[in-house]
């Protein structure tokens, strides 16, 4: 939009999904609440929402 080069990080919003992971998960490496949807991005996941 304003011809100008992005120079931030573009894996931001992962780098954001980890920290609260880091924050909620009981194991972040196993994440119970947040689930990666390859190719898409995050959801919550349905099973644990009442």
């Amino acid at each position: 939009m304003w011809k100008e080069s992005y120079s931030g990080d573009y894996n931001i919003v992962m780098s954001h999904i980890r920290n609260i992971r880091e924050k909620i998960e009981d194991n972040p490496s196993k994440p119970s609440y947040i689930q990666t949807v390859w190719g898409v991005g995050y959801r919550f996941n349905k099973n644990l929402i009442a």
